[in-house]
């Protein structure tokens, strides 16, 4: 289940729920006050690697002159 985050708009407190997808639209009461809180726009955030080449691995760092050039497909 993913992890929602909201604001309490009465008394500003940030909190964060575990709620399935199908309640992620729904209003979360605040822990401190129990107003609807509003729900933030939060980054995404892993651990784990996926096996997939960014901008911080090779071929990426490399200059471009100093890369191998790949064979064109053939049609």
């Amino acid at each position: 289940m993913p992890i929602y985050e909201y604001r309490c708009p009465k008394c500003g407190k940030d909190f964060e729920l575990m709620r399935p997808f199908s309640k992620a639209d729904e209003p979360a009461p605040c822990p401190d006050c129990g107003s609807p809180g509003e729900k933030l726009i939060s980054l995404f955030a892993s651990t784990a690697d996926f096996g997939i080449k960014g901008p911080s691995r090779p071929p990426f760092r490399e200059p471009a002159k100093k890369r191998k050039k790949r064979p064109k497909p053939s049609k």
